[in-house]
């Protein structure tokens, strides 16, 4: 008898441990995320920390969750008049089971990324801050998944796109654990070069750590060279057949134009004075803009937006 209780609970804990290694561990204790910022002379990064747990009640379900409190805090700089500046973005709070996280908007758990999701699967994000005349949700299409190794761990991801029209978008590829390789939260399509964040440049928590390389560290804020920004001229965005890059600093630049998906479409290199980008071949949509100057290597990221 003893030896058939044993057996019981040795099962019972290969089994909890089973399922807890399937299981994602989504915004543990002190995790923090870095998410680049470029729009026009103003540069800097979103950093997004988890502060504190907190109990809400989900209505829907008739039981509380245990939430994370992620606070949103934006370092900026102003190219023109050379301003530092801190701003509190407020709060978001989210929760997750093993597949699915959810966040809390328009007083319910709306779901925010699904790892369990295959291609074609849809679903309803909710809007991140307000706008005032954009609509209050949008809709995330699942275009592919798959299993990436990071720091010898295996992670599930998702590659999402947004609906047409819609107003609220999520683009790129989800990784498990770090989240979006875009902007954790839904972005906003309606009023053009107002965006909250950008790409990730870093993830960290007590025990993990990604970064993807595109800034020099987690929290560089601005460089010598950063001025640059305000002397460039890129017009116009949205974009239909070409697009100009003016350069009046004389410097030299590589081009390159990626889709959502980090796929390469154009490169153009070495190129100064500016130049004008045939976009003969794009299908409209979202679009990353990359600037790297040859010298400095200062690099500028920017969302391209292509109407046909």
């Amino acid at each position: 008898m003893k030896n058939l209780i044993k057996l019981f609970i040795v099962s019972g804990i290969i089994l909890l441990l089973s399922v807890c290694s399937n299981a994602q561990i989504w915004a543990p204790s002190n995790a923090r995320w870095y998410y680049s910022y470029s729009n026009f002379e103003i540069v800097g990064y979103v950093n997004i920390i988890n502060t504190a747990d907190t109990l809400i009640y989900d209505n829907a379900n008739d039981k509380f969750r245990n939430c994370q409190i992620l606070n949103k805090i934006f370092y900026s700089y102003n190219g023109i008049t050379s301003a530092m500046d801190t701003t509190n973005l407020g709060s978001v709070y989210t929760w997750s089971n093993d597949d699915t996280v959810f966040i809390f908007k328009h007083n319910r758990f709306n779901v925010l990324y699904d790892f369990s999701a295959q291609p074609g699967d849809s679903w309803i994000v909710p809007e991140s801050y307000n706008i005032g005349f954009c609509d209050s949700v949008g809709v995330v299409n699942v275009v592919s998944v798959g299993d990436t190794i990071i720091n010898s761990e295996s992670l599930r991801y998702i590659v999402v796109e947004p609906e047409d029209q819609t107003h609220w978008v999520m683009f790129g590829k989800i990784i498990e654990k770090i989240g979006p390789l875009w902007y954790m939260l839904p972005e906003q399509n309606c009023w053009l070069d107002f965006m909250e964040g950008g790409p990730l440049r870093c993830y960290q928590d007590n025990t993990f750590q990604f970064e993807s390389g595109i800034a020099p560290y987690c929290d560089y804020l601005v460089g010598i060279n950063e001025t640059e920004k305000q002397y460039l001229n890129i017009f116009p965005n949205p974009a239909t057949n070409f697009l100009t890059i003016e350069c009046p600093t004389q410097e030299l630049y590589n081009l390159e134009i990626t889709n959502m998906y980090g796929k390469t479409l154009r490169k153009h290199l070495s190129f100064g004075n500016g130049a004008v980008i045939n976009l003969t071949g794009f299908e409209p949509g979202l679009y990353i803009l990359s600037l790297r100057n040859t010298t400095s290597n200062t690099l500028i990221n920017k969302l391209l937006i292509i109407n046909k």
